[in-house]
């Protein structure tokens, strides 16, 4: 009998006990039984101070029962009250007949289960935490009042006599019961702290794409209200554990370490969520701070370095120091921003800028060269010693400010979304204000180096519109010329009437053209003597240029173009000849056919400028200049055989040196840079006009 009898099935009893065990449940299974119970409304209970007040009990309630169980623990003294709201109004009944509920339910999982389910549709319209909250409440006001009475002085007589009916003075023979007890009481505040606090940083407005671990948090907090609200009457309806008439120790453990498992995925999510929430408002901070800027260093601090650091410094490629970097402020800075790899060209590219931030003319467009500063932003993901070692090397060829913070970038962020670096380098311009006046400015300097000082939008448009005329004068008369400009290489466009000195440019640049260092430059030179085609297009082209000019100087309002108008037709009347260096459309020479031909012969000589400087029109336009110095300066002759001789101005000299009020002569206007002029009166054609007229700058 006793052997059919254990082989027996399970009796129904035993099998729905077994089926309502919540410990054996999955936490969708939880989730499916939970959700059905909860309405959402826009109803909201002042479920702070409830739990202000519930906190301050229980904090108080277990320091009293950690000092009955183990003789120490926190002196209730200096446990610190949290104030509710003045208004605060607590549910008092229905907290009264929850916890008359939970007192109430037998002991036993399934019993536990059921009071829960009960609660919860009872609280249906309450938010998560609130449901949590005020069960926990129900659950103080009686644990509260048990640990009060125990502390009941000698002479409270009515206090006592409480006191002896609730039967406290038994809790001294139990201390076990008490520790244990009192241990799964602490694990609920903490539980339902942690749900409280995640429900309040859900309110926040923070987007949740931006925060995914309070995503994930919100999608677990039904099955965490639950567990907090079902080991809370776990809770209630073991009392009798305390006084020592119940032995359910595993029960309160299981429970215990069950709501220690949910705890610790509250606390993960949670502490995940703080730091996603710290580095957001942090973001936030910095993102305000660079659209509404006021100063550059304090722009530089927010795009660089972390909160930490108090007092930043950079690297001075200068001096080989570190320096505050307080040199930046009342400066615009060319942030100079990218990685180690492959930016040497870019290095040599700024190299030319850092140079010619320290030549004449000092000021340009009401901007002293003076006043800016150059600051390498390396952006590397991890330093390890490879890095550090470029990084070294990389810094040795800098003369400028090198930024020397081996942590990720506290603003990387801003550096990608708002200056758009897409691990390319990129050359943003920021004013003393710290405001962004070019977010990249590479390829402005590319094209026309230091020419395109102060680095402005507007400066790369004047220099792009500044030779347009010659362009569309050139294409008029010869259509093919636009393939030439389109392949964006290195064209020389030369002109004259000294046959020699023509040939002798065109073998020059032959010469260079094959050269290996060009080759290595990875550049691509062609040249177009104009006019060798056909010689009838030389007389259209200068006819256009001077109508155009003519067009331009009776204007009220001067075009910046009629500058490099005036250069070109004065280079018309020079012997032996006129050049004009372009990248593509990019105009970045014009000089005269001397010093010309000179820099093309001795390209042995500074052919290694190609690589060190910027390109090669950077070395070449450098040799240039040292060249030019060396030919005696004639004057500045323009013949204008088409002009109108009844409206004449006078101009100044194209010279950049000199700028002086040219002669005029006739119908032509002639500048010897400050040097004695001798006039010559002309004999004029059929037709001409003859103007005795000199102009002359002190």
């Amino acid at each position: 009998m006793a052997l059919v009898s254990s082989l027996s099935p399970a009796t129904p009893s035993s099998v729905q006990t077994n089926t309502l065990n919540p410990l054996g449940w999955t936490d969708d299974q939880i989730l499916e039984k939970v959700y059905i119970t909860h309405v959402h409304t826009a109803e909201r209970y002042d479920v702070e101070s409830l739990f202000n007040v519930t906190a301050n009990i229980i904090k108080r309630s277990t320091a009293l029962a950690d000092s009955v169980a183990v003789k120490t623990g926190t002196p209730v003294g200096l446990i610190e009250d949290k104030v509710p709201l003045s208004t605060f109004d607590p549910p008092f009944l229905k907290l009264k007949h929850i916890a008359s509920q939970m007192m109430n339910t037998p002991h036993g999982e399934h019993h536990a289960h059921s009071t829960a389910m009960s609660i919860l549709d009872q609280l249906r319209t309450y938010t998560w935490d609130g449901k949590a909250i005020l069960v926990l409440a129900a659950l103080a006001l009686e644990y509260g009042n048990f640990w009060h009475l125990v502390q009941t002085p000698s002479g409270d007589h009515l206090g006592r006599s409480l006191a002896q009916m609730s039967r406290v003075h038994i809790v001294e023979r139990n201390r076990q019961a008490v520790a244990d007890y009192n241990s799964l009481v602490k694990n609920l505040l903490i539980a339902v702290e942690c749900i409280t606090e995640l429900e309040r940083l859900s309110t926040k407005g923070y987007d949740l794409k931006d925060v995914p671990a309070l995503a994930e948090a919100m999608q677990e907090i039904p099955v965490a209200v639950y567990w907090a609200i079902v080991t809370t009457v776990v809770c209630a309806n073991h009392f009798d554990f305390l006084l020592g008439e119940s032995d359910s120790r595993y029960e309160i453990a299981n429970f215990d370490d069950k709501l220690a498992a949910v705890i610790s995925k509250l606390k993960a999510n949670l502490t995940r969520s703080r730091k996603k929430i710290g580095d957001l408002e942090d973001y936030w901070r910095r993102k305000k701070l660079l659209q509404t800027p006021t100063e550059i260093v304090e722009v530089l601090k927010v795009l660089i370095y972390h909160n930490e650091v108090h007092d930043p410094h950079v690297y001075d490629g200068l001096t080989r120091q570190m320096v505050s970097i307080e040199v930046f402020r009342k400066k615009h800075v060319l942030l100079f921003i990218s990685g180690l790899d492959s930016i040497r060209d870019e290095v040599r590219l700024l190299q030319s800028i850092y140079e010619g931030l320290q030549e004449d003319p000092r000021e340009v467009k009401g901007y002293r060269k003076e006043d800016f500063r150059i600051l390498w932003v390396p952006v590397v993901d991890e330093w390890n010693l490879l890095h550090r070692a470029e990084y070294d090397n990389l810094k040795l060829e800098m003369p400028w400010y090198v930024t020397e913070y081996f942590y990720p970038l506290a603003g990387i962020r801003l550096i990608r979304e708002d200056l758009n670096y897409k691990n390319k380098p990129i050359i943003p311009v920021l004013n003393p204000q710290g405001r962004v006046v070019n977010y990249n400015a590479m390829h402005m300097i590319f094209v026309w180096g230091i020419d395109a000082f102060p680095f402005r939008p507007s400066d790369d448009d004047v220099l792009t519109q500044k030779w347009n005329w010659f362009w569309a004068e050139m294409k008029k008369v010869n259509p093919k010329l636009q393939d030439l400009i389109k392949a964006d290489s290195f064209i020389f466009i030369y002109g004259g009437s000294d046959k020699k000195w023509l040939q002798d440019f065109a073998q020059a640049v032959e010469r260079i053209k094959r050269h290996e260092i060009i080759k290595r430059a990875d550049a691509v030179i062609e040249h177009y003597p104009f006019g060798r085609e056909d010689h009838r297009i030389v007389p259209r082209f200068w006819i256009g240029i001077e109508s155009l000019f003519a067009n331009m100087i009776q204007k009220t309002h001067k075009d910046p173009t009629i500058e490099e108008i005036k250069s070109l037709l004065c280079l018309k009347q020079q012997q032996p000849g006129w050049v004009l260096l372009s990248k593509g459309s990019n105009v970045k020479l014009l000089g005269s056919g001397d010093p010309m031909l000179a820099t093309a012969a001795d390209f042995e000589i500074w052919k290694e400028k190609v690589l060190e400087k910027a390109g090669f029109d950077v070395a070449f336009k450098e040799y240039y200049e040292q060249k030019r110095r060396n030919y005696p300066q004639e004057c500045s002759n323009m013949q204008l055989a088409n002009y109108p001789a009844d409206i004449l101005h006078p101009i100044n000299c194209p010279d950049a040196a000199c700028g002086r009020s040219m002669e005029i002569a006739s119908v032509s206007y002639k500048c010897c840079h400050g040097q004695a002029a001798h006039h010559k009166a002309e004999v004029p054609e059929s037709g001409d006009v003859m103007i005795e007229k000199k102009l002359y700058a002190s």
